[in-house]
C-alpha cells in the first residue's frame, strides 16, 4: 500500500494536485484543456505559476496517472511533454475522472517510486 502525500480534485475547469509530503510539496495544476486528454489516458504537463515544472501520464493499464517532475531537461518546447519514467507520485484515474465530474471534493494521492 502506498503512502497518502496529497490530494488531486477540481481547480475550476483544470485539476489541481497539492502534494503534502515528499521532497516537492506545493500545489501543480492540469490546465483545463488537457483535462479531457489527460482523464483519457494521453499525457499532460504539469504546472506551478504558470511554469512547465512536470508531467503526469497515464500508466500502460489506464488504472493509475503516473506524474513527474522535470529535471536537468533544459529549456522545452511550449506545450512539449516529456515521458514519464519515474513516478513521483500517483493518481488512480477512474477514480480522479469520476470526482472530477461530479465536482465534489479532492481524492487521495500516493507516493510513487521516486
Amino acid at each position: 500500500m502506498s503512502t497518502v502525500i496529497g490530494t488531486a480534485g477540481r481547480d475550476g475547469s483544470g485539476i489541481e494536485i497539492r502534494l503534502v509530503a515528499g521532497p516537492r510539496r506545493g500545489c501543480y495544476h492540469v490546465a483545463a484543456e488537457e483535462v479531457p486528454t489527460l482523464l483519457a489516458g494521453y499525457p499532460a504537463t504539469l504546472t506551478a505559476d504558470d511554469v512547465a515544472v512536470g508531467d503526469i501520464a497515464a500508466s500502460r493499464s489506464l488504472r493509475v496517472l503516473l506524474g513527474a517532475f522535470r529535471a536537468g531537461l533544459g529549456f522545452l518546447e511550449a506545450g512539449t511533454v516529456c515521458p514519464v519514467a519515474t513516478a513521483a507520485f500517483m493518481v488512480p484515474r477512474a477514480h480522479l475522472a469520476a470526482h472530477y465530474e461530479r465536482d465534489d471534493g479532492p481524492i487521495p494521492v500516493l507516493a510513487g517510486g521516486a
